[in-house]
């Protein structure tokens, strides 16, 4: 199992290296750079396979029934995210989705996937930062998918149906090696954990940040597993290579889960390093205290260096709420279920009998980090705690899965072994009644996970006349304005109405593919007074080469929260426009009276 999990990181921590490495050869974004990293990886692992002669694999599940769990989990989350999607075409509807649906047609059309050259909304720049794993992998897609949503809506798909049973299976199977059916039970009992990852389909959405948190449980088991003793040097350097390329492949998804990563695994390494304590000389000791200083040190710096705090988003719960959150582990108010915390709990009970103490602290980690940002009253430290993800609860409670699903298939391991065994003794009666209550607490959970696809059928993938971002109509004058439009033209528009997808769906240039952005005096001059009309818009409006330009009526992602496009709406009396085309209320129009 955990070579399939191995395979799964390296192949996109080689995505990720590409990213880099191909505008640096000259090579445009495609298959064959990825191809190219690929080949050098495998020859090193050969390599490193061929001179180790007595390595061990990278390991395999003892338990059969592992991979018919898995089977499962992988139909199931099919199903639900594509329930919760309704139809591949349709695009998210959230603020976030602007941007990364736009982000992915930006890589189509420069042929640069770099991390260091993302400057769509920053026009005109040489570099620009931002992760783009997710970007780069869903355009590679697109060739084979018939457009950017399609290829979006089939990647989310998969990434969730194949990453995460998988990533919990390969933790749990690390972290509790005498207990293997744990690792048939995580993958399972994450149906119940209604924030990750259908929660970050519903709020953001936070593509990237979905990618990186779907490899952690990977990463973290890759690091307890770099530990292990037997593997001689060649295998532990394939050990450290494995966990290095997940690091990356996390770091390039966003930059946040790799922090997140690195917390959670600090009390795993500070345990590791005690154990060594007892048995070490001098040097052994003082380099033991240095590293584990610089170590800190290091990780604090960046920590403070990432924070990217907004105050937006403020602490909202009291802490027996919070705290009642983390037992039920059903955090941000989702509606809680009654079977995975306690079988959490009963996992933490196991974990305490077994003294694997680090694994309680890990989790008091994530713990920690959620009840600052759900309850912490005290912003300037919560900010400091958890300004890494914006303030964001979700993000945060995110992070709860990684420990609590582990520790709740566990638990979920310890109860059918119990109940196994009271059948086996003719307890039958008793093993029954067990069987019945856990069944009825798995249905406690269906509720969440109803509110979650009501709300991505019914608001963040709704794709109807009336939808808040982009509606059905506004996509339809896409695909009839496609062929007028060429390459020369450049289209102004609201982008909370939807209408900076246009270059998602068509490839045509749009003013503002995101609402936020760098796009210079003259752009933000149109968007706030451009149905005003006059001489300085018309000259604006020229050195911008603009020629067209989209009113899709007042409805917005957000209403009433940007006055910054105000200009932008109730185009129809301005005499510098002329009707060319329209769908309902979504119209297009050529821009005739500037002369």
């Amino acid at each position: 199992m955990l070579r399939v999990g191995a395979a799964v990181a390296l192949s996109l921590g080689i995505v990720a290296t590409a990213t880099v490495i191909a505008p640096v050869v000259g090579l445009a974004w495609s298959p064959l750079p990825v191809a190219i990293v690929a080949s050098i990886v495998t020859a090193i692992a050969s390599w490193l396979r061929w001179t180790g002669r007595g390595v061990p694999g990278l390991g395999g599940s003892r338990t059969p029934a592992v991979w018919g769990a898995l089977g499962a989990a992988f139909t199931g989350w099919v199903v639900v995210v594509a329930l919760g999607i309704a139809d591949p075409t349709h695009p998210s509807q959230l603020y976030d989705g602007l941007f990364h649906l736009n982000a992915v047609e930006f890589i189509t059309q420069t042929g640069d996937a770099s991390p260091l050259h993302m400057t769509m909304v920053t026009p005109g720049a040489a570099t620009g930062t931002y992760p783009t794993l997710w970007h780069a992998l869903v355009a590679l897609v697109v060739p084979v998918s018939g457009g950017v949503v399609t290829a979006t809506n089939t990647v989310t798909v998969a990434v969730i149906a194949v990453i995460w049973p998988l990533a919990m299976a390969c933790l749990a199977s690390v972290l509790f090696p005498a207990r293997p059916s744990a690792a048939v039970w995580a993958p399972l009992v994450a149906f119940g954990f209604s924030v990750f990852p259908l929660g970050f389909l519903t709020w953001g959405v936070l593509y990237p940040n979905l990618l990186g948190n779907l490899l952690l449980p990977l990463l973290l088991s890759f690091i307890v597993r770099c530990f292990e003793p037997g593997d001689g040097r060649a295998g532990k350097a394939l050990w450290i290579l494995t966990a290095a390329a997940t690091a990356a492949a996390v770091a390039a998804a966003h930059p946040s889960s790799l922090l997140a990563g690195v917390a959670l695994s600090v009390p795993f390494v500070v345990w590791r390093a005690l154990r060594l304590w007892p048995t070490g000389g001098t040097t052994r000791r003082v380099v033991l205290v240095a590293s584990l200083l610089l170590g800190g040190g290091l990780l604090i710096a960046v920590w403070l260096a990432a924070n990217v705090t907004t105050h937006e988003w403020l602490p909202n719960e009291t802490m027996s709420q919070a705290f009642g959150e983390v037992a039920f582990l059903s955090p941000v108010g989702r509606t809680a279920g009654l079977l995975l915390g306690p079988l959490a709990a009963i996992g933490i009970w196991r974990v305490v009998k077994d003294r694997q103490w680090w694994i309680l602290y890990s989790y008091g980690v994530s713990i920690a980090f959620y009840l600052a940002s759900a309850w912490f009253p005290v912003l300037s430290l919560r900010s400091l705690a958890v300004g890494v993800w914006y303030d964001d609860t979700t993000r945060v409670g995110a992070l709860l899965a990684m420990w609590g699903i582990p520790l709740a298939g566990l638990g979920a391991a310890v109860v059918v072994s119990w109940v196994g065994d009271r059948w086996r003794n003719g307890s039958r009666l008793l093993a029954g009644a067990i069987s019945g209550l856990l069944v009825l607490g798995a249905a406690t959970h269906i509720p969440a996970a109803v509110n979650d696809l009501s709300y991505m059928r019914n608001s963040s993938f709704a794709f109807t006349p009336d939808s808040q971002g982009l509606s059905s109509d506004e996509a339809a004058l896409f695909e009839k304005i496609a062929g007028r439009l060429n390459s020369e033209d450049i289209v102004l528009g609201d982008p909370l109405t939807g209408a900076g997808l246009l270059f998602a769906y068509t490839g045509h240039r749009v003013v503002f593919p995101h609402v936020t952005g760098r796009y210079g005096a003259d752009a933000e001059l149109l968007a706030r007074s451009f149905s005003e009309g006059g001489e300085v818009v018309c000259d604006a409006a020229g050195r911008l080469g603009v020629t067209f330009v989209l009113d899709f009526g007042d409805r917005q992602l957000f209403e009433n929260h940007w006055t910054t496009f105000d200009g932008l709406h109730h185009l129809a009396d301005s005499p510098l426009l002329s009707e060319v085309d329209r769908v309902g209320d979504a119209v297009l129009y050529e821009v005739t009276g500037c002369g």
